[in-house]
């Protein structure tokens, strides 16, 4: 999807921007596209291979392309393989260009709430083969899930890891396949891709604790919903002004909203007003009262070069403009901060609060000047497994 679908869009909007015409798109049977523009007198040729994020980085690493296009971050082994490319996951060479998430969608009469990301897994193992065992009507369970060898089976897979699918499973070629079956089955359930769209079909929430999170745009582009990931581009330090250029615009503003209406996750800013509050602490909501959520949560990096992860140091330059635009302008900025687990409330408290500052001086220095910041410790936990500690540790935005 990533070099086939979401690259060849960034790089037509890339061309018309700067007075490319005549854009002409090959494609070959072994997977190579190649954009071709005119602008005067000049020519352009984009080529675009989709080989694998594995593959893609080691051809950046062999210095047969500027820009490697990889749906999952780098390992800390090719990090250290790359090292003569220079700091690999600093917000300078790894780039956050958009998102992807998977849901469960189950026919509308189905009366189970949500699922956590265990039974899911379970149900699609065949663990768990009856509705009866989730809470629902008995009734054995119709999956539903994409083929293999298809984009969509390779995202479930890196997303939601299954060592062998249940043999009554039926498979796919695509999503819309996939939720065409869901509606017309109260005992089915799909694995699709994530869509705005609605259908006659429900998206069902994942628990984490005793806390529903949905699968919807809020949720997925602040990275609270699990079942999803980014998509990368990594970049050695040397690259040309073109390369460079490409890449500059593929997290703009004006890319980001390209990519929306073309129907993907992308990393602009939305503004929805929180509706599930239930289950939620009373401190967290006297803060929330009354406001917004925006669509970016800041996290923070593990490395010597941002107190910010890459696509948090992208979101600063985003929120600025975000802010300064007319109907939000007037509107006040409110911080709540999240941590990871503690020794003590009172540390998990301190340590979030500590977040919350941290994202208002970076605020402050760009002209956002925080109303209310505040931490809620380990209130709202996004994973319960001892490795969460990045997911946990994050500073909401919030504008009333």
């Amino acid at each position: 999807m990533l070099g086939d679908q979401m690259v060849p869009v960034l790089v037509d909007g890339w061309l018309k921007k700067f007075g490319y015409e005549q854009i002409n798109i090959t494609r070959s049977k072994a997977g190579l596209i190649k954009i071709g523009a005119k602008r005067d007198s000049e020519s352009v040729i984009v080529e675009i291979r989709g080989k694998g994020s594995r593959l893609g980085f080691q051809d950046l690493v062999n210095g047969e392309t500027e820009i490697a296009m990889m749906s999952r971050s780098l390992s800390v082994k090719e990090i250290d393989d790359g090292w003569q490319l220079g700091s690999l996951n600093s917000p300078d060479q790894e780039h956050v260009i958009a998102l992807q998430a998977i849901t469960a969608i189950v026919h509308p009469s189905n009366p189970v709430p949500g699922l956590d990301p265990s039974q899911l897994s379970k149900i699609i193992s065949g663990e768990i083969s009856d509705w009866k065992q989730l809470g629902g009507n008995p009734g054995a369970i119709h999956l539903h899930i994409a083929r293999q060898g298809t984009g969509l089976a390779e995202m479930q897979t890196a997303i939601l890891p299954v060592n062998v699918a249940s043999k009554n499973a039926q498979s796919h070629s695509d999503s819309k396949t996939i939720r065409g079956m869901v509606s017309a089955d109260p005992n089915a359930i799909g694995i699709a891709e994530f869509s705005s769209k609605t259908g006659t079909y429900r998206t069902l929430p994942i628990r984490i604790g005793s806390r529903y999170i949905a699968a919807d745009q809020l949720h997925i582009k602040t990275e609270d919903y699990p079942l999803m990931r980014r998509l990368y581009f990594y970049t050695g330090q040397i690259i040309t002004a073109l390369g460079r250029g490409f890449v500059t615009y593929a997290e703009s503003e004006e890319a980001q909203r390209l990519l929306a209406t073309k129907g993907y996750l992308s990393l602009a800013p939305i503004v929805i007003a929180e509706t599930g509050k239930k289950n939620l602490p009373k401190e967290y909501l006297q803060w929330i009262d009354g406001a917004s959520q925006v669509s970016l949560n800041f996290r923070f990096g593990d490395n010597t070069f941002s107190i910010f992860d890459s696509r948090s140091a992208q979101d600063i330059a985003r929120l600025k403009d975000f802010m300064s635009r007319p109907e939000n302008k007037k509107r006040k900025v409110i911080l709540v901060g999240h941590a990871e687990k503690q020794s003590s409330i009172y540390m998990a408290n301190s340590v979030s609060n500590e977040y919350a500052d941290l994202v208002a001086g970076a605020l402050m220095e760009i002209g956002v000047n925080p109303i209310r910041v505040r931490g809620v410790g380990y209130a709202l936990p996004l994973t319960l497994t001892n490795n969460g500690v990045y997911r946990n540790r994050r500073v909401e935005i919030w504008l009333r």
